[in-house]
């Protein structure tokens, strides 16, 4: 798989988890919890994938 395309795989899966995320954690937290929540998740979320695909092209 070309190192572009799994840029914008990790990149449409971790918007719509944001949006997900964005919807559903109001409901479950009070909301400025949950959206605080919803940012960390996401940025956590970014950070892991990001360094797993670079480290995927490092050992190619």
């Amino acid at each position: 798989m070309k190192d572009w395309i799994l840029d914008v795989i990790i990149g449409i899966s971790a918007i719509i988890l944001f949006a997900i995320l964005l919807l559903a954690l109001p409901h479950v937290l009070p909301a400025a919890y949950g959206y605080v929540a919803a940012f960390l998740i996401f940025v956590a979320y970014l950070t892991a994938a990001g360094l797993t695909a670079i480290k995927a092209s490092i050992i190619k």
